[in-house]
Formats: structure tokens, sequence, C-alpha cells
């Protein structure tokens, strides 16, 4: 039996790694505000997250609209990376992982183009041996077909992968997917109801997620997995 925690770490990437999602919401707001009503607000942006961000626009434009809205979009995305910042602790947790040889790879729901922009300011391109983004799947989560082609390229074996986002659609997603979930709570605006789907195991802060890492024996398989992580 293996020594590492898990086969496979997939992680999803904003609210997860990245404390980005007010900055995406304003950024496609601004994209479209001069083209729909004055109803539509940033929070309501936020509430069409799931797909890639070409997606989300063509919920509040017109079609002839779309691309010129992208454009802006990847304009604002482009210029104020500087208003992303990763989570504490992140850093410290990628290397962990990758120090315990631990293959690693990124579940996301936003466009390739937006990914590698972040991808090459961060310098973490080299963390991931497979990235899948919205633009690679037809379906978006709580499907789990982005976690699949992910494990259609990486050999682990499902009980041994886990999948540590910060949405109840990434824990449904993994259930889905047959895979561990764990939910990043360090972003987390508000606590999940308990009517939704509940993760396998709870993180509080990136260093609860090292810990089980670089402990193996702390990793329960099956039924017994639901535990919390303090």
């Amino acid at each position: 039996m293996s020594n590492k925690a898990f086969d496979l770490v997939i992680f999803d990437m904003d609210g997860t790694l990245l404390d980005s999602m007010a900055c995406l919401a304003d950024w496609l707001h601004r994209a479209v505000k001069d083209h729909c009503p004055a109803s539509v607000t940033p929070a309501t942006i936020t509430r069409a997250f799931g797909p890639t961000e070409k997606q989300i626009i063509t919920q509040f434009v017109s079609k002839d609209l779309v691309q010129p809205c992208l454009d802006a979009y990847y304009d604002f995305y482009e210029r104020e990376q500087d208003r992303v910042f990763v989570y504490p602790g992140i850093d410290k947790l990628l290397e962990a992982v990758r120090n315990q040889g631990i293959p690693m790879a990124l579940c996301t729901g936003k466009s390739r183009r937006a990914v590698e922009i972040s991808l090459k300011r961060l310098r973490w391109s080299s963390y991931f041996k497979v990235i899948i983004t919205g633009d690679d799947t037809t379906r978006f989560k709580p499907d789990p077909e982005g976690l699949n082609l992910i494990l259609d390229q990486i050999p682990a074996a499902r009980q041994r992968t886990i999948f540590i986002g910060d949405s109840p659609a990434d824990t449904e997603a993994a259930r889905k997917a047959g895979i561990i979930s764990g939910r990043a709570e360090w972003g987390l605006q508000e606590q999940v109801p308990k009517m939704i789907a509940q993760p396998d195991y709870g993180f509080a802060t990136p260093q609860t997620v090292i810990a089980l890492v670089d402990s193996p024996l702390r990793h329960l398989s099956g039924a017994e997995n639901n535990k919390i992580a303090e």
C-alpha cells in the first residue's frame, strides 16, 4: 500500500487557491453593465458563476455583443491582476504536496485564457500535471466531466483521489466522480447550510491540508472519510 496520503490532489482555482471571486464579478459586471438592465449587479453575476466567462456573458447581453464584452473582460483581467491575491498558506500547500511526490491537477470552470494569465503571473504552471478548464468540457460542475477527464490522464485510484474546492458544486462533482471531497473553508464568506452536500473533509486553513498530506496514517478511506480536518 502507498505511504502517500493520496494518489492525486485536484484543486479548484477561484475561491480555493485565489481570493478572486469579487474581482471576477466586478470585471464581468463592468464588461456588460452598459448593455443590460441596471438590475444586473456584481451579485447577479456571482450567482451565474459556474460556466466559462463567455457563457456567463451570454446570459446578460445579446449575441452580437458577447465578443466585445468578453474582450473588455479580458482587458480588465489582464490589467488588474494585482487585485487578485493568493490565500495565505497556499504556496506552502502546493510545495508540500509536490514534496510528497503527489501529482496535482487543476479543475476550474473559467476559460483557459484566464487560467493561463493567472498561472503565468503566479509562476504556478509547473505544479499541475493536468489542467482542465471550462473550455475543455461541455458540462460544468457539479457535473463530474472535468474530474473524469483528469482521471483519464493521470493513473490514480478514485478512492485515493481528493478534489479540494470551495463550493457545494465542487463537493457534488467529487461525489459523482467517485472521489474524495474536501472543502476549502478559508475563503468562505458564510457557513454552508447543513442540508447542502457535505464534504468528506472540511479544511479550515491550508495548513490543515498540509497536516493530512504529511501524515498518511490520518487518511481514512471509504465510509470513515466523514471526518473534518481541524
